[in-house]
Order: structure tokens, then C-alpha cells, then sequence
């Protein structure tokens, strides 16, 4: 369950931040990049937390998928597709150099 999958991975637009993730949507582990370093605080801030978000959402689309193979309906507190696919968009835009 501590192992990271690739497939959780999401970097920032930029290639500055990485988060990668474990099964369930735990973080296994974050890579800045020392040019990360050089933005403003809170922009760099945004970006950790909007890169963070997109691979936290891949892999609960694992557990939500898994719920849905037995048979079963997840319970409304079980992000969706779409919540996956507003945080990209969210990822997407965010420029970590902007000025």
C-alpha cells in the first residue's frame, strides 16, 4: 500500500513540481526542482497544492473504480471523473512563473 504507481503521478505544467502518490490516495512523495525555488511563495504554494490534488484524485479514481466492480455505489464524499477532470483543467492553468 506504500508503494507509488506511476500512474498517480502529476507534475505542474511548468516540470518544477512532481507529487506522486500511493493506492488509496495516500502521498508517497513530492520533487521540487531548484528553479521551483526561485517563485513567488505563494505561487509556488498554489502550485504544490494544485499538483497535489490532481494525483491525490488519480488514485482515489482506482478506489472509486474498485467500489463500483463489486457492485456497489460510492457514497457522494468519493470524488468523481469530474472532480478529476477540474482539477487538471485547475493544474492546466496555473503558471508558476507568472509575473
Amino acid at each position: 500500500m506504500t508503494d507509488a504507481n506511476q500512474e498517480f503521478d502529476a507534475t505542474h505544467p511548468s516540470g518544477q513540481v512532481l507529487f506522486r502518490s500511493c493506492r488509496g490516495g495516500f502521498l508517497h512523495s513530492v520533487a521540487l526542482a531548484e528553479a521551483a525555488l526561485t517563485a513567488d511563495a505563494s505561487t509556488l504554494a498554489e502550485a504544490i497544492l494544485r499538483t497535489a490534488e490532481v494525483s491525490h484524485l488519480r488514485a482515489l479514481m482506482e478506489v472509486r473504480d474498485e467500489i463500483l466492480a463489486s457492485g456497489h455505489t460510492p457514497s457522494e464524499a468519493v470524488p468523481t471523473p469530474a472532480d478529476l477532470r477540474a482539477a487538471t483543467a485547475r493544474l492546466a492553468d496555473h503558471d508558476l512563473f507568472a509575473e
